[in-house]
């Protein structure tokens, strides 16, 4: 059960893509209404260690601090107003304990998750995004080996450890809308097709729908 006023932690990892990671954070400032929140924001290129491992770097961090929920952005991201308010909210009042907004272009909400047959606030999934709110409980007594991977290599196979682990509650909160100007497809107005960010793609295991200009 989360308090009315859970302490949150939130972490952002950026590699390469500066561009980015300005408007993501730009983003988060204006819409980082909750205020009861420690923003975490880690620079991934001199080292890079991947973003696994500044995942596990940031979960022994925030271990036993008191913080009742983390999240996690990417750095090519715009999240709403609102959005960390909803999600707490969706979380509070529902059986939740690991959610995701929706992302567009690829609508993950409805991709992934299914119909909120019970009124819970939230599609019921097996697996979430890359961007995630969690309560912190979860991880408080887990184990996460570090592999020698860069990139984006690993990050994914935490949340799969956690569910198999965990067997927790997860779902997408459809009406939390966070905009992936980064996404594959290269469909949004302020996606940048360089050859600098097809490379980038290249480097972390990423396909693209799209060629540099």
């Amino acid at each position: 059960m989360l308090p009315q006023q859970p302490k949150v932690a939130l972490f952002l990892s950026h590699y390469k893509r500066p561009e980015y990671t300005e408007i993501a954070i730009e983003a988060l400032k204006n819409a980082q209404e909750y205020p009861n929140t420690d923003v975490f924001i880690v620079d991934d290129n001199e080292p890079n260690l991947g973003l696994r491992q500044r995942i596990i770097d940031f979960f022994n961090t925030v271990r036993g601090q008191g913080y009742d929920v983390l999240a996690k952005m990417d750095n090519d991201c715009i999240v709403p107003e609102n959005w960390l308010n909803k999600i707490l909210d969706v979380m509070r009042n529902s059986d939740a304990d690991i959610l995701s907004p929706n992302v567009i272009p690829s609508n993950a909400a409805f991709s992934y998750g299914r119909e909120d047959l019970d009124s819970k606030g939230y599609r019921p999934a097996e697996i979430v995004g890359g961007l995630w709110v969690m309560k912190a409980s979860l991880i408080e007594d887990m184990y996460f080996e570090s592999h020698p991977t860069n990139g984006l290599t690993g990050a994914i196979s935490i949340i799969k450890q956690i569910c198999v682990e965990k067997e927790p509650k997860i779902g997408w909160v459809a009406d939390v809308i966070v905009e992936d100007i980064g996404h594959w497809s290269g469909k949004h107005k302020q996606h940048i097709k360089s050859k600098e960010h097809e490379l980038y793609s290249k480097e972390v295991g990423r396909q693209i729908a799209w060629s540099s200009k």
